[in-house]
């Protein structure tokens, strides 16, 4: 039986030489469950758990007991009692317990002027109020509104930080492909947080070059955002990405992928790598995702495991594609033969690693027992 250094000390070898682009022995794992659904796995409710950090650890450390991941397989983004102390729209609780984005639009379409401006202030001074319906009276209430929050996310986010210390201590996980700021291409964040997803669609057709405009006041935040206190080796941001396969080929040439690209080169010119999740196919957009720096790293929900592997795999990190809510609907040995039909494709580049297509957001959308089955089968793969 080895020890929690000495699978630690593997686990790292075996992280260190993929992110290295080097082959490593064996398939590195990184498995993710909201924390919703390892409250669900745990028989805890969400809801409760959100609120207390004893519930979180407790089903916490249930789902880090079973898992089987080089990385610790849950972690929480959103806690609610910030947003709620804020009388945020943006962030709700769902009847679930689930945190949940709704639509709503924040800016409206003849605002582009003053946010290209003034993008900061416009944002804190009059964006903000719309979002927050805490911050919409004199400045003290405003202010101590905002040191609440924050004094509570704090305390969420410490506590957490807490918890994942025991859980890295306990069961041996390592660093994962992300492990510093999350950020957002400059189109993304115009249409999730100001436009959304109508007004983006309708704005990119009808004044582009206003969007544009927008975009070029938005990278700088994003730069700013993630710029390091304290600049160390090894920072990876994380970055979601989203519109860009709603976008046809033009959209995305022109109005995507120019400040998303520079603040990629940006990240990297301050020492950070990108970790992009990249959400629903991107296939089609491959000859621009290998022009990104070789400290990019992709993990795939949908697409053509084939065509990445040929051209991302080349020089860079990468994986997903693998549906764990197939479980539902197959069984034991087909979950693992189509996780081999993956490998056998994917591994053909050294540079792979296994990773869900997306993150397990609720527990009753997969079969726990067989994909178990499944992750003790991958743990054994080796290159």
């Amino acid at each position: 039986m080895s020890t929690v250094e000495e699978i630690i000390k593997e686990r790292n070898e075996v992280r260190s030489d993929l992110l290295a682009l080097k082959k490593p022995k064996r398939l590195f794992m990184t498995v993710s469950f909201s924390m919703e659904a390892a409250c669900q796995y745990s028989g805890i409710d969400p809801k409760e758990a959100h609120y207390n950090l004893e519930l979180y650890e407790k089903a916490y450390d249930k789902m880090c007991a079973d898992v089987i991941s080089d990385t610790q397989p849950s972690n929480n983004l959103r806690f609610p009692a910030t947003y709620q102390i804020l009388g945020a729209k943006h962030w709700v609780v769902g009847s679930k317990g689930t945190m949940q984005h709704p639509e709503i639009e924040v800016m409206r379409d003849d605002e582009y002027d003053e946010f290209i401006k003034a993008p900061y202030k416009t944002i804190v001074e009059k964006f903000l109020p719309r979002v927050c319906a805490a911050l919409t009276k004199d400045p003290a209430h405003n202010a101590l509104k905002l040191a609440t929050a924050y004094g509570t996310y704090k305390n969420f986010t410490n506590g957490q930080a807490a918890i994942g210390a025991k859980m890295r201590a306990k069961y041996g996980f390592v660093g994962g492909v992300a492990n510093h700021q999350m950020v957002a291409a400059p189109f993304d964040f115009l249409s999730d947080q100001l436009r959304g997803f109508k007004g983006i669609t309708i704005d990119a057709r009808r004044f582009p070059d206003k969007v544009k405009a927008a975009m070029e006041v938005i990278l700088p935040l994003q730069l700013k955002l993630a710029k390091p206190a304290v600049p160390r080796p090894g920072l990876v941001a994380s970055c979601p990405l989203h519109l860009a396969p709603y976008l046809n080929k033009k959209q995305f040439e022109e109005l995507w992928w120019p400040t998303f690209e520079r603040m990629v080169l940006g990240l990297q010119d301050m020492g950070i790598g990108s970790s992009l999740f990249v959400e629903d196919d991107w296939t089609r957009f491959t000859p621009w995702l290998e022009k990104l720096p070789n400290s990019t790293i992709m993990y795939m929900e949908y697409g053509d495991p084939k065509v990445f592997t040929e051209t991302i795999g080349k020089n860079h990190v990468f994986g997903g594609f693998y549906n764990p809510t197939i479980t539902l609907m197959r069984s034991k040995e087909e979950c693992i033969d189509e996780a081999k039909r993956l490998f056998d494709t994917c591994m053909k580049s050294d540079h792979f690693f296994f990773r869900f297509d997306r993150s397990v957001m609720d527990i009753k959308s997969v079969d726990m027992p067989k994909l178990l089955a499944v992750l003790e089968w991958v743990r054994n793969v080796k290159y």
